[in-house]
């Protein structure tokens, strides 16, 4: 049932309705965990026995946690349960590389075949989500500081439909300086249970349902038929240029905020339609004028989860300058993998931890010799520029395999190929 379908629209509809009008207030939660189930197992019922298997064993691992008598014993089990969670993640993530060098160790033919039998299986939808959302619950129940779930609220915490497939990360304990109602638990924990949707909740949701549909079917469809062509192989043809490369970079950088924005108004819009409040995942990032403000406004609840659960605990910017820059490439290259395991996405990951290391230089630099500065407008739009066209560099290693990646950028960056006869003279004088 995808999303664009007039079935998952009246699903939505029914859902809502039923659950404003029949639904007891005690019995609000039970509904939404089975209208979340239904849907997913709507979508596929060999994942769907897949996540009610896997969310049984993250809850038991959470009452392991919870009640060790002892501080070694709980750190074990939180151990065990982030490595089970992300090691699923990366089984499901790398199946088909992993799938031939299995055959290959074996020694048996058709790796290949077998590859792509493991790939048309497909993946569970939403893991890279519910994993992350796996994580979070059991790191918060081993630093005590919140009651554990209930099945029920687990359960629907990690399964609950409009953020199920494609985000936000939602929390179900309040971590950091954010907002109240970004915490999943603590809604379903309010004095008399889930609320019941007011006026203002539906028509609020109604409206980011709508612009999450301009966004994600009209907006970015419009840009993808601008720039989705020179994304693929096409882009490397001798009739596309240098120029239409990079102005197909900046389409394609409107149409990825579009679809991805767009899903996620439609998330939080739905979402409130049942008088749930859903994290904002996203601030206007195309108006970012430096590469520190892009990421606290794009995908704000994974960089948030990544800051939390990956850039702090490996500790911060409190160990120094040398650690502060190799955390803050780490956390860029965890960004990069959570969206594909490749050679070309690790490298993606490298490049923008590097701008990050480079900015907070130019910062400190700017600071100590213009102190008294103050940002103008036409700073802001050059900065704004310099993003977007930072971002652009990087797009073939986000799309495609790094040895086609490195074929868009000799047709970005023509002077490249011509370097190469000159590296050559150079070394063999």
């Amino acid at each position: 049932m995808e999303m664009q379908s007039w079935a998952f629209m009246l699903f939505v509809v029914v859902s809502a309705a039923l659950y404003w009008s029949v639904v007891p207030a005690k019995l609000r939660p039970h509904y939404l965990l089975a209208v979340s189930l239904g849907y997913y197992f709507a979508c596929s019922i060999v994942f769907g026995v897949f996540l009610l298997l896997y969310l049984y064993g993250i809850f038991v691992l959470g009452i392991l946690i919870d009640t060790s008598p002892t501080k070694r014993g709980r750190k074990t089990w939180l151990l065990f349960g982030i490595l089970a969670a992300i090691g699923i993640l990366f089984l499901f993530k790398a199946r088909t590389g992993l799938t031939q060098i299995v055959f290959m160790l074996l020694g048996m033919g058709g790796g290949k075949m077998a590859a792509a039998m493991v790939e048309k299986f497909g993946i569970p939808l939403g893991i890279s989500y519910f994993s992350f959302r796996a994580v979070h619950y059991l790191v918060e129940v081993y630093r005590g500081k919140n009651l554990r779930a209930t099945p029920l609220e687990f359960f629907l915490y990690v399964t609950f439909f409009p953020t199920l497939v494609a985000g936000p990360i939602h929390r179900f304990f309040t971590i950091g300086k954010e907002s109240p109602e970004d915490s999943f638990g603590d809604q379903l924990r309010a004095a008399g249970g889930l609320r019941k949707p007011t006026a203002d909740d539906i028509s609020i949701g109604i409206w980011r349902i709508l612009q999450g549909v301009v966004k994600k079917f009209v907006i970015a469809d419009f840009f993808l038929k601008l720039a989705g062509p020179m994304m693929t192989k096409q882009g490397l043809a001798p009739t596309v240029g240098t120029l239409e490369l990079w102005v197909a970079g900046y389409f394609w950088f409107f149409y990825l905020y579009a679809d991805f924005s767009g899903y996620s108004d439609m998330a939080i819009g739905m979402a409130r339609l049942f008088g749930i409040r859903v994290m904002e995942n996203f601030r206007w990032p195309l108006l970012a004028s430096n590469l520190r403000d892009f990421w606290r406004r794009w995908h704000i609840s994974l960089t948030n989860w990544l800051m939390h659960y990956v850039y702090i605990p490996l500790g911060g910017s409190r160990k120094g300058e040398m650690r502060t820059n190799v955390n803050l490439l780490l956390t860029l290259i965890a960004i990069a993998l959570w969206h594909k395991l490749a050679v070309s996405m690790f490298f993606w990951g490298v490049y923008h931890g590097v701008g990050m290391i480079l900015f907070r230089y130019y910062l400190r630099a700017k600071n100590r010799l213009m102190p008294e500065r103050k940002p103008t407008w036409y700073g802001m739009v050059v900065g704004v520029i310099l993003v977007h066209t930072y971002f652009n560099i990087s797009w073939p290693m986000f799309h495609h395999p790094m040895h086609i990646a490195v074929l868009y950028y000799f047709k970005m960056f023509p002077f490249i190929p011509k370097l190469f006869p000159l590296l050559r003279q150079l070394l063999g004088s």
